[in-house]
């Protein structure tokens, strides 16, 4: 009792020197717009008296002030944290016009405060930790960080739950979202193994509307890598999702023959493959377009330490994809001899080891081998 009476007696004093504001006050600062001095006595009103009218006054009025923030560029930290602490009241939390004008000042205000040379990368970790649910608010400050080594958060941190929105049909056509995606796709491959189910780990990270952005990125790597495990990631990729065609795996399990194979499943299967190729000229023709598009030509193979697995590759090439290495022969001679130019230099990369090996005579056409050693002699 003696509490309450001491609560009513300093509410009754406060209104007295006019701090302590009512409904009928909010309303005629509506009405002037002066949401400012609205916005600090908003809360003034009993949590019971709060209903339909103040939340409307109190949505009109911190309006007026994201209004206010937005104006201004650069937007000064002060506003950036006032509307901060107006999304905290659950009445603008959950009104949808403000949690998005509260995103764009947000966005607004790190991206420029991010640039400076003290990051603001406090405002920006309070801002990610006050709400992360917005996936376009996330993608926005993962390209503020995407090439930042001091920022706060990875990249996958801020792309992990976008990507498994319908809206990431749009977000995995950027092309720094798909290195991340590629990036993270890696490392869950080499952990997996050739035995892991890839399939299932694709489908947990990506919404499947990404997935038809993936499947050229793969495309389009398996023909032109940037990195060696580029093109092994993006044929498991295709094989996975079940969009690696004939064509493709003709020519990847040739190009893994020809490039470092090892011993395991990639290699039987490519062993397997080539043997098929053997017996089929038209298959061989295809793959043999593919490869004369690729410069240097692959032949990492023909330079092996491992006497063994080379001579054992070639030998099977010879009898399986001879036209290979006819072309092979002619490009390298034509290097050498300098009838023809080659703008990224030496096409054959390992012939000339080829060619003087005892590996020569049985896997080179002899007239190409005789080619090349008088050219050589000029």
């Amino acid at each position: 009792m003696g509490r309450y009476f001491l609560f009513t007696l300093i509410f009754i004093g406060l209104k007295a020197y006019g701090n302590v504001y009512n409904l009928d006050d909010l309303r005629a600062l509506t009405k002037d717009g002066s949401y400012e001095e609205f916005l600090t006595h908003a809360m003034d009103i009993r949590p019971s008296e709060r209903g339909d009218e103040w939340k409307s006054l109190v949505a009109k009025m911190a309006l007026l002030s994201t209004q206010k923030a937005l104006s201004q560029n650069p937007i000064p930290r002060k506003d950036f944290r006032r509307i901060e602490e107006l999304y905290r009241w659950p009445s603008l939390r959950q009104d949808d016009v403000f949690r998005a004008r509260r995103t764009e000042i947000g966005v607004k205000y790190l991206r420029h405060c991010t640039r400076l040379p003290e990051p603001c990368w406090n405002d920006l970790t309070q801002f990610w930790k006050e709400d992360s649910s917005d996936p376009d608010m996330a993608v926005s400050l993962a390209e503020m960080v995407k090439d930042r080594k001091d920022a706060p958060y990875s990249l996958w941190t801020l792309l992990e739950q976008p990507l498994k929105t319908p809206f990431s049909e749009f977000y995995c056509k950027k092309s720094f979202i798909m290195t991340a995606l590629w990036e993270k796709l890696g490392l869950d491959y080499l952990k997996l193994g050739v035995e892991g189910k890839f399939l299932t780990k694709i489908e947990e990270t990506i919404h499947a509307d990404c997935l038809p952005s993936l499947l050229k990125e793969s495309r389009q790597r398996v023909y032109h890598p940037q990195s060696e495990i580029d093109r092994e990631l993006a044929f498991e990729i295709l094989k996975s999702t079940g969009k690696a065609d004939k064509n493709l795996m003709d020519f990847f399990y040739t190009l893994y023959l020809l490039e470092h194979p090892s011993q395991g499943e990639f290699m039987n299967l490519a062993w397997s493959n080539l043997t098929l190729l053997g017996k089929n000229a038209y298959r061989r023709d295809l793959v043999m377009e593919e490869l004369k598009n690729l410069d240097p030509l692959p032949d990492a193979i023909m330079g092996s330490l491992d006497l063994v697995k080379r001579r054992a590759v070639l030998r099977h090439f010879k009898t399986n994809f001879p036209e290979y290495f006819d072309y092979y022969a002619s490009q390298c001679v034509a290097y050498y001899g300098g009838t023809k130019k080659f703008s990224k230099g030496n096409p054959t990369m390992k012939c000339q080891d080829l060619m003087n090996s005892d590996l020569a005579a049985e896997i080179l056409p002899e007239n190409k081998i005789l080619q090349f050693r008088n050219v050589k002699k000029i």
